[in-house]
């Protein structure tokens, strides 16, 4: 018996259409909600283009002005830890530095700048750039646990660039670490929680292996990471759903898991290249929902402005209703983000 179930529901508008002499059409679309936390997306069924946009270099440019991330300016321009957080002011691993964030939304927000460099490509991003401030994220989520042992639930975002809502083209990540979840976060362990108390089973383990089985939308992995285009996608452009098969929490996390989470990623990013997408969100969560199946999972949904008038990509319906309206189906964003992942016989043992 299938348990998961992938809820969608098709349905039609007619017109009459103008490049046509006016002659009458009918255009379908597909109504899709999340199985786990009943998230909505419409998606829509004309074949949309990513638009051909280039990073605007004068910009980057005149941004490195301002920039407190660049090395010149990090010791003036950035705070520092609390001597009981950290008694070096700031940590650093690799290239990566460790600060607190100059206007923070939480008790512990902190911020990752990734390397030295104010601005780089997708595909100059290595996988030990990447690897290093993961890393050093989960050290600052180590440090907050030996401070406060009850703050339990923590994620590590990224904003790339100003169509994602980065405020600052010098790469970094930012953390968060709290005592409750977010409100997304709460509705996936609930999820996960009702699945458990009625199949006695872990979701993740059980969807993971039902995308594997079908195809549709299993990307591909890297080690234990596992990805996959979402069935309810978060995006105009669709998401990515990441899974960290074998760990509970960001704690467990190797070092091996990360350069996999990394490589698995430059992956992705050299798909966007391709596409000419250049601006994505990011969310890995941990914590919670214990005796529940918990994994480490993550968000990853590409962002564009949409030319000529560098139109947002967000509209009401997902600001004011809640709802996606995606315009790339979850199945074809896969077809095309497979050939960019291996091609070798993938298991799941979560």
């Amino acid at each position: 018996m299938t348990r998961i179930e992938f809820d969608k529901k098709k349905d039609e508008a007619w017109l009459l259409d103008p490049k046509e002499q006016f002659a009458r059409k009918r255009i379908s679309f597909e109504l899709r909600k999340d199985f786990l936390t009943g998230h909505a997306s419409r998606i829509l069924p004309f074949r949309f283009r990513i638009p051909e946009t280039s990073i605007d270099a004068a910009m980057v440019e005149a941004s490195r002005k301002s920039c407190p991330f660049c090395p010149e300016k990090i010791s003036a321009l950035t705070p520092r830890f609390v001597p009981e957080i950290a008694s070096e002011g700031r940590i650093r691993k690799g290239r990566a530095s460790l600060i607190p964030n100059f206007h923070p939304y939480a008790r512990y927000s902190w911020v990752v700048i990734l390397c030295e460099e104010h601005f780089l490509y997708l595909d100059q991003l290595s996988t030990e750039i990447l690897t290093d401030a993961f890393s050093l994220a989960q050290d600052g989520i180590e440090r907050v646990k030996r401070q406060e042992a009850a703050y339990d639930f923590c994620s590590i975002n990224w904003n790339y660039l100003p169509q994602s809502g980065g405020g600052l083209f010098h790469p970094h990540l930012q953390l968060v670490v709290e005592e409750g979840p977010t409100v997304s976060h709460r509705k996936v362990l609930d999820g996960l929680k009702q699945y458990q108390a009625k199949w006695g089973e872990s979701f993740w383990k059980d969807w993971l292996s039902e995308e594997v089985k079908n195809q549709e939308r299993y990307i591909g992995n890297q080690g234990d990471i596992y990805f996959v285009t979402a069935f309810s996608p978060l995006g105009v452009l669709g998401e990515i759903v990441i899974l960290f098969s074998h760990r509970a929490s960001i704690l467990e996390v190797t070092l091996r898991d990360w350069e996999d989470f990394s490589e698995g990623l430059k992956k992705i990013f050299a798909f966007f290249k391709a596409r000419h997408a250049h601006s994505f969100n990011l969310s890995l969560f941990s914590g919670g929902g214990e005796g529940a199946g918990p994994r480490v999972y993550g968000r990853l949904c590409p962002r564009i402005s949409i030319p000529p008038w560098n139109t947002s990509d967000i509209n009401y319906f997902e600001k004011l209703h809640d709802e996606v309206i995606c315009v790339i189906p979850p199945e074809e964003m896969c077809g095309w983000m497979k050939p960019f992942f291996r091609s070798d016989e993938q298991t799941t043992q979560t």
